[in-house]
């Protein structure tokens, strides 16, 4: 299965413009036989999704707060290469990134969907702490 590497998410905070510009950004990697396959009409969606850190998504006590999604991506695209890379770029009011009283944890989520079999490979970027 398809792999995801180097996710990363920066978050730059405009004070003057209360806005935030979240960027994710990750590497998907092939195998031979999906690349392969791909040249027949595999497709692989990769969605992603900015989260508030708290206790985890589904905790019932304090779960993660959902904060925004990007639009989807799909794979192979115009120019398909392997391994793929791959932005995801918003910029948002910082109320919505402001989802903690004090100091805000945002970390992004990847999914990639083989959209043949509906297998599911999820990661976690790293965790930007910053007070919006």
């Amino acid at each position: 299965m398809a792999t995801i590497s180097n996710a990363n998410l920066a978050i730059t905070h405009s004070h003057s413009k209360n806005t935030a510009r979240c960027v994710v950004t990750c590497r998907i990697n092939f195998t031979t036989y999906e690349v392969n396959q791909m040249k027949e009409g595999l497709r692989f969606r990769v969605d992603c999704k900015l989260w508030g850190e708290d206790l985890g998504q589904g905790n019932w006590l304090d779960p993660d707060d959902y904060i925004y999604t990007y639009g989807s991506k799909y794979l192979p695209d115009a120019s398909p290469t392997n391994p793929e890379s791959l932005t995801f770029d918003v910029t948002v009011g910082e109320s919505l990134v402001n989802e903690d009283t004090f100091t805000d944890e945002i970390y992004g989520q990847i999914t990639l969907t083989n959209l043949y079999t509906l297998v599911k490979v999820k990661v976690k970027t790293n965790v930007v702490t910053h007070s919006f």
